[in-house]
């Protein structure tokens, strides 16, 4: 029997069915949000609160999947996760709260899983070696070490991390949780205790402090069948304490009583750029109408570029910043927060006096423009709606772990949280009058903190010089024999960790049927094409008053929306403009428009496009690939088809490039340049980049964040000097891209709704023209050297910013995208980098990073291994080349098991990329014009997976990956803190490698 009650169901706005129920045996909590999808999601979710740094709700998220009461094994669960078609596990810890997720194709495997997975979260095994790897330990040459201090090392002193904790520390009061890291501080986690862990488990991880939220379809009486016997486990344990509500009776806090002004220093040599934060009290979570008032009045404020504060800020010539929001932190009181990013460091001082002078101003003169207000309320109704169909899961889990944290245990603050219509509703009837008095209320009448974040060499070289001290003085104090015999014990707790899983265990949990999985249909039309038979194609075709000589590819799926996307082949630019790829994209949807002999300003472009739009954007290439494509992208309700056709053909034709707009996105994107090289694993991308793709023929390459600053500085100075240059070279640029035989479009939504699915394109190029389409270009033809034969190129860059290290490593792949590897190669890397895979357990399993994966990129013929967040990049490299290469010669064996496991992975990403009507009608369309593959070989890529042999595995892993742990046949590129340099440069070049030093600053275009 059930013990499980049902407290309420609750329709919303967005599509989505939330029904509550509660345990009256265990106080367990489950919300089920119906969803149509073939995915089911699970967010298992703990109120968690702590009262210092020592990061017990993340150390925890991390010890919990080291194994349970019923599975003590390491893991175990993502073992067992990637035979329920799914991808492993994951887990986040924020400020409040603890979840933990998993994502299933199908909801068979899903209900298989989850009685091990609340095991695991309610009853972990929390041993004194699962705490020595995953925590933190001393290693033999006595550095600090682990999986949770490797990802705090990398996250605690950067620029937003030390706003965010300084802003959290004058906010709340000691005795708040909210005031403290709930990560763990470095100092802290080295000072922790697996015993404080065992005590906090105790007191937040119960069943009456636990919800379960799944989204998507399952079937109620099944999952109550599977939870039967997890409230039978919970029942045996006995009765616990009663328990007091975390953040309830502990939450609150008191207002800001005066403003406060502070600078926070961070590390970066380059001190060009800052960034400015406020912060005020807001109103509680439960005042949903005042949160979405705030909501309302801070994307109008700042989500375009004709918003108060980005007019003022951001789009104008010397430009105070790059960027501005507004956050509300859905805590129990919420506080309001604003950031300017990318802030110059001359205007550091200026900057909070104008933020407010403007919003003082604004208040004054009464200047809200209802128009675009009445814009902005309809279009958060939109974007709810689209946020239903793109990214479902994670909306419904929003509500609802608010609603656990804070919500009434009845229901009825759900019923009220998810009323977004009837408070949008009463929004549009606001006059200036209400606006103008709740931006007076809550941005200039109360107290607010301001913060400077300001960059600094010196501290960045004290910080250095300070971490190389300690640990140098630690090594002294601790003798040669003590490091020998700290390397001793992590090596005999890892072996602890690495005790084997049963076979029974992994054999008896069964893979669930593919054929169990719900498929988004989608079913594809072609304009002008005979050879079709569907319902979408005859009605497309019966729209045939006009000839349309263009490329159209529509892919139906039950949408609100109509989507028109174009997809552009850049192969005919000249060389001499593809720098100048960032700049126009970014430039594109803000230009004037001239339009039947009249000009419009950008403004009222911008206006015109928030009216008849959802989204609107212009990059290189989709989420599947293919940077060789400029794709521009727009977005709206399907009843304004024809306008989104219209805007397309404005965008791409008659936008007018002029010198003030240019300058401002050109400075834009050159301010904001600092920031992006303070990331150590983007930083690394980039740089392979450069080494291995060619920027004199390749749009995507000549676009490297390392080749723009000198650039973008030239176009500044023609733009002030001979403007003409930069003019007429971007209008050389829409010519030679924009001509019909570049352009194929893609449209997807309901098609069988759209009043003229074809002729409504009858306009749309300037020109008719028959020509040929352009072949599709792949990025493995736009290569340098190092990219089509990788080998003896080994870069090692030091960034000041970061504090451990980064690696990507590079050996050459297939090419072909029906080469017959794929399927055994897909399978190959899910079995050895996925959770618990083969390398992950040896790399991060050990402490030596927080994370490493490899990936295939067969457009590029590239396969990548990416060693993310490590103390010592070479280190966890060598980890790794010594899991290959037992693999290789037979010392380690793969078990039929996990290729099993890795299977069921593969399948479960295959089905994950069509997993909204978004992605599967973009898969459907990649498929067959970028790919030239049927609409189904997702489908019947399940089936070679299926195939996939003990000999094809260890065949791919001699043909491919062997390779890339050898210096002739790999490239490497190592991002470093500068205190690491030598040890890494010392380690590689033990291993054969040649290591080059290069800085940031001098690669350059012609540098490889």
């Amino acid at each position: 029997m059930s013990y499980f009650k049902e407290i309420c169901k609750v329709n919303t706005d967005f599509g989505v069915i939330f029904t509550k129920f509660k345990s009256e045996k265990t106080g367990l909590t489950v919300m089920l949000a119906d969803i149509e999808a073939p995915l089911v999601n699970g967010y298992f979710v703990l109120a968690t609160e702590s009262f210092d740094d020592f990061g017990c709700p993340h150390t925890l998220e991390h010890l919990v999947f080291l194994g349970s009461d019923q599975y003590p094994y390491k893991g175990v669960l993502d073992s067992l996760a990637n035979r329920a078609i799914a991808q492993g596990t994951n887990a986040w810890t924020a400020v409040d709260h603890t979840c933990y997720t998993i994502t299933t194709a199908g909801s068979q495997g899903f209900l298989n899983l989850l009685p091990v997975y609340v095991d695991h979260i309610l009853y972990p095994t929390l041993t004194d070696s699962g705490y020595y790897t995953e925590v933190h330990h001393i290693n033999g040459k006595g550095e600090d070490a682990g999986v949770v201090y490797s990802e705090m090392q990398g996250c605690q002193n950067l620029e937003d991390d030390r706003l965010y904790l300084r802003m959290k520390r004058i906010l709340y009061p000691e005795n708040c949780g909210y005031r403290y890291d709930t990560g763990g501080l470095m100092e802290r986690l080295r000072e922790l205790s697996v015993d404080k862990i065992r005590n906090y488990h105790k007191s937040y991880y119960r069943p009456d402090n636990l919800c379960l939220i799944i989204t998507g379809k399952v079937d109620q009486q099944d999952l109550f069948n599977a939870l039967a016997p997890v409230e039978e486990s919970i029942i045996k344990k006995g009765p616990l304490p009663p328990l007091q509500r975390p953040w309830v009776s502990t939450g609150d806090y008191p207002d800001l009583e005066k403003n406060i002004e502070e600078t926070v220093l961070f590390a970066d040599e380059d001190e060009s750029m800052g960034s400015i934060h406020f912060a005020w009290n807001g109103p509680y979570s439960h005042e949903y109408l005042t949160v979405k008032e705030l909501e309302v009045l801070n994307v109008y404020l700042t989500d375009s570029p004709v918003s108060v504060l980005q007019k003022e800020f951001v789009e104008v010539e010397d430009a105070m910043c790059t960027d501005v929001s507004f956050q509300l932190t859905g805590l129990i009181k919420n506080s309001l927060t604003f950031s300017a990013s990318s802030v110059p460091i001359e205007d550091m001082e200026r900057f909070p006096v104008e933020f407010f002078k403007t919003l003082k101003r604004v208040v004054d003169n009464k200047e809200i423009d209802m128009t675009r207000m009445a814009t902005v309320i309809e279009n958060e109704l939109l974007k709810l709606l689209d946020s239903a169909e793109t990214d479902a899961h994670d909306t419904a889990a929003t509500v609802a772990i608010a609603d656990f944290l804070y919500g009434s245990p009845d229901g009825n603050q759900l019923k009220q949280s998810v009323k977004d219509r009837e408070y949008l509703d009463k929004l549009a009837k606001y006059t200036v009058s209400d606006w103008i008095n709740l931006l007076e209320k809550w941005y200039l009448n109360g107290p607010h903190i301001t913060l400077k974040g300001k960059p600094s060499a010196e501290f960045a070289e004290q910080q250095n010089e300070e971490e190389t001290s300690r640990i140098e003085k630690r090594r002294n104090e601790l003798g040669e024999d003590k490091l020998k015999e700290l390397q001793k014990h992590l090596e005999e707790s890892t072996a602890e960790n690495n005790m084997p899983i049963p076979p029974e265990v992994l054999d008896d949990f069964k893979i669930p049927s593919v054929s169990t999985i719900n498929f988004i249909p989608v079913v594809t039309a072609r304009n002008n094409d005979k050879t079709i038979s569907n319902e979408v194609q005859e009605y497309v075709n019966k729209d045939n008053s006009t000839d349309i000589p263009l490329f159209i590819q529509y892919d139906h799926v039950k949408s609100h929306f109509a989507k028109v996307c174009a997809h552009i082949s850049v192969s005919s630019i000249p060389s001499h403009l593809l720098l100048y790829t960032k700049l126009f994209l970014r430039t594109i949807f803000s230009l004037p428009i001239e339009r039947d002999g009249q000009l419009i300003s950008y403004e009222d472009v911008i206006k015109g496009l928030s009216e008849d739009t959802v989204e609107y954007y212009a990059n290189l290439g989709n989420n599947l690939g293919f940077h060789e494509f400029a794709v521009f992208t727009l977005k709206g309700k399907a009843s304004k088809y024809d306008k989104i056709i219209q805007w397309l053909h404005d965008i791409l034709w008659n936008t007018k490039f002029t010198e003030d707009r240019l300058k401002i996105v050109a400075s834009q994107i050159l301010n904001d340049l600092p920031q992006s090289k303070r990331d150590g694993h983007n930083m690394c991308l980039a740089t392979i980049a450069a080494l291995e793709a060619d920027p004199r023929k390749s749009a995507d390459a000549a676009r490297n964040t390392l080749f723009q600053s000198t650039f973008l500085k030239e176009v500044i100075k023609n733009l002030d000097e001979n403007p003409s240059v930069v003019l007429s070279a971007l209008n050389e640029y829409r010519e030679k891209l924009c001509s019909p035989k570049n352009i194929r479009i893609h449209v997807t939504g309901d098609i069988l709704q759209l009043k003229n699915p074809r002729t409504s394109f009858k306009n749309f190029t300037p020109e008719i023209s028959h020509e040929p389409l352009t072949p599709i270009i792949l990025s493995q033809e736009r290569l340098l050297p190092a990219g089509l034969k990788p080998g003896n190129n080994c870069i090692l860059v030091p960034i000041p910013s970061i504090e451990n290290s980064f690696s990507i490593h590079s050996v050459k792949g297939p090419t072909r995208f029906n080469d017959p590897d794929i399927p055994a190669l897909m399978v190959l890397i899910d079995l050895l980098d996925t959770m618990e895979g083969i390398i992950w357990k040896l790399v991060r399993g050990q402490g030596l990073a927080y994370s490493c994966f490899l990936g295939a990129n067969i457009e590029s013929g590239l396969i990548s291994f990416t060693i993310y967040q490590s103390p010592n990049a070479f280190k966890a490299y060598e980890q790794a080349k010594l899991v290959i290469d037992q693999l290789a010669n037979g010392e380690m064996k793969i078990t039929q098991s996990a290729v099993e496991g890795a299977k069921s992975g593969v399948i479960y990403s295959a089905v994950s990329n069509e997993s909204t009507m978004d992605g599967a009608a973009l898969l459907s369309f990649v498929n067959q014009v970028f790919k030239n593959r049927p609409a189904s070989s997702n489908r019947d890529l399940l089936v070679a997976v299926q195939a996939v042999s003990m000999d094809d595995l260890y065949r791919v892993l001699r043909k491919y990956f062997v390779n890339m742990f050898k210096p002739e046949s790999s490239n490497v590129v190592v991002v470093s803190t500068p205190n690491k340099i030598d040890d890494i440069k010392k380690g590689f070049e033990s291993s054969g490698f040649n290591m080059k030093l290069l800085a940031l600053n001098d690669i350059t275009v012609d540098t490889f």
